[in-house]
C-alpha cells in the first residue's frame, strides 16, 4: 500500500488544473487585458481558439486590429497556455 503523500502529487500532476480552462475564464481574463489597452472594446465570447471582440466604433476596431498580435501574446502569456490564436473584431 502506498502512502497518501506520494499519491496526491501524482494525481495533481495528471489533472493539471491550469490546462482545464473554460470559455468563461478565458473571456473574463481576456476582457481585463483588453480593457487595460482599449477601454471601448468588449470580449463577447470565445470559441474554437477565436476570441470575438465587439468595439463601439471603427476607430477602436482599427486600433485593436493593429495591436492584435501583442494582445494575443499578453492573453496567452497570462493564461500560460496558447488558447487565443485569432481575434475576430466586429463593430456594434
Amino acid at each position: 500500500m502506498r502512502h497518501i503523500g506520494l499519491i496526491i502529487p501524482r494525481v495533481i500532476n495528471k489533472i493539471k488544473l491550469k490546462d482545464n480552462l473554460d470559455d468563461n475564464t478565458i473571456c473574463e481574463q481576456a476582457n481585463k487585458i483588453i480593457k487595460k489597452n482599449i477601454s471601448n472594446a468588449e470580449v463577447f465570447f470565445y470559441k474554437n481558439n477565436s476570441l470575438h471582440v465587439y468595439c463601439q466604433n471603427q476607430v477602436v476596431a482599427n486600433e485593436l486590429f493593429l495591436n492584435q498580435e501583442a494582445i494575443k501574446e499578453k492573453i496567452n502569456k497570462f493564461l500560460e497556455k496558447d488558447v487565443v490564436r485569432k481575434l475576430i473584431i466586429k463593430v456594434k
